[in-house]
Formats: structure tokens, sequence, C-alpha cells
């Protein structure tokens, strides 16, 4: 199977990605319009912001048959292809694996299982971007995409993930974890700020994912932990609130 890794950056030039030794497409960007395509490498810059744009230009513009989604931050295994073509052989009709991120000191990002299963909804609020690896036919076939209200450069900076597997699960594709790290990636900031906007982002993701249906109840058990961190800027009142206002600025559809 032919393999690409897509990376999204922004504001960088062919430079940064071309001694990868990976067959890699890079998305920046970036005002420049600068593209580039050869055998193992290809790189286009676009005038626009948010990262579920750039994800779905990578996907679009991609031509092999698995992809690994990733960020210009992250460092990939030696043995990452390896990995990846034993997990496809392990369950062949997976249209999607998620696999494990380590830190750069060489520990767990976060907390794994053991072994391998196959994703349900719940499962899938655990999984990164950078731990995905698709079947580019297959979303395309199903017409899968991120998106582009949600992620960073958008004003509900996250869950994006989340909706794409969601989304996935409804179209019937197959996703699977494989208890195998393939990337290391730097933890973020345990600084993040639990305010406002924070809360509304969470509630507008909730009602992407839901709406009112009977699966809601996964929602609101998964905002009822937001509510209980304990680094909130805000009344846990005024976080009801805001989530709220999230859940209903949106729809789902």
């Amino acid at each position: 199977m032919d393999f690409q890794i897509l990376i999204s950056t922004m504001n960088e030039d062919p430079t940064s990605f071309r001694d990868l030794n990976i067959p890699a497409l890079v998305i920046s960007q970036n005002a420049a319009g600068h593209r580039e395509s050869g055998t193992d490498f290809q790189f286009f810059s676009f005038n626009e912001r948010g990262l579920s744009k750039s994800r779905n230009r990578a996907i679009e513009h991609s031509t092999a048959d698995i992809a690994l989604i990733a960020d210009d931050d992250v460092v990939f295994t030696d043995d990452l292809q390896s990995k990846i073509k034993a997990g496809f052989a392990k369950f062949p009709d997976a249209d999607i694996l998620t696999f494990k991120i380590l830190t750069p000191s060489g520990q767990p990002y976060k907390n794994y299982a053991n072994n391998a299963f196959k994703h349900d909804r719940s499962s899938i609020y655990k999984v990164s971007s950078v731990e995905m690896v698709v079947k580019v036919s297959k979303l395309k076939e199903a017409g899968l995409k991120f998106d582009e209200r949600f992620g960073l450069g958008t004003s509900y900076p996250s869950g994006e993930e989340m909706i794409f597997l969601n989304d996935a699960l409804n179209k019937g594709l197959n996703i699977y974890f494989i208890p195998e790290y393939i990337v290391s990636h730097p933890l973020e900031s345990s600084g993040k700020i639990l305010d406002d906007k924070y809360f509304r982002s969470k509630g507008a993701l909730i009602r992407r994912l839901y709406g009112k249906s009977p699966q809601l109840w996964l929602g609101v058990a998964f905002m009822v932990k937001q509510l209980l961190k304990p680094n909130k800027s805000i009344s846990v009142i005024h976080s009801v609130k805001e989530s709220i206002k999230g859940f209903n600025s949106i729809s789902n559809l």
C-alpha cells in the first residue's frame, strides 16, 4: 500500500520538510501560493486559516492508499510504516486505525489500553488527530471530512477529532485501536484556561455530535467531566450557562 504523511503547518516553506525521508504531503496556511510536487514530497500553500480546513486540503490532494494525520511538531518512529502495515493486516476491514503517542522523554502521552479493540462512540473521545491513520479512498468514497467550524483557528477550537470519528461511525466505517507507538509529541501545556470560550466550545461540540438524539447522554457525561475539572476560571453555574449557550449556537447537521 502507498503510504503518505499529511502534515498541517502555518507560514512555512518547503525547505523545512524536504528531508523527512518519508513520503509526505504538506499543507501550509500562508499567502505564498507555493506548490511543489515530486515522487515522495508534495507541498501546497493556501491563504486561509483553520486546522480542519488544512486537514481537508491534505485529504483532498492525497493520492496515497493510507495516510497518517500529522502536525509539524511530531517526530515519527523509525518503524512507523511496518507498524501501520501490521495494523491493517490484523484488521483488514479497518478504514481508520488509531495508535499511541510518546512524549519526547519516552513516556506514554496518555493512558492507553494494552490490547487492540474496535472503537465505539465512547472510546473516540480519547483520540488525538496525530494518532489516526486513514484509508484515503474510503474517506473520499464516504464523503468524510473534518467539520471546518471546529479546531484551532475557529470559534470552536477543539473537538474536530471526535466529530470526524463520530461521523465515520455514522457512515459505517470501521475504526480500530492498535497498541503501538508511532509518533512522539510534546505534552500540551497544563495551563489551559477553562473559560467562557472553552465551555461554549464544548457545548457546541456536544450539539454537533449528538443533537438531541438518545445518544446525548454520552455528551452529558462528557460535559460533567469538564465541569468537575479544578482549574476553571469561571463558576460552575457560569460554566453550565456557557455550555448551554454553545449547545444552542449551532445545528448538528
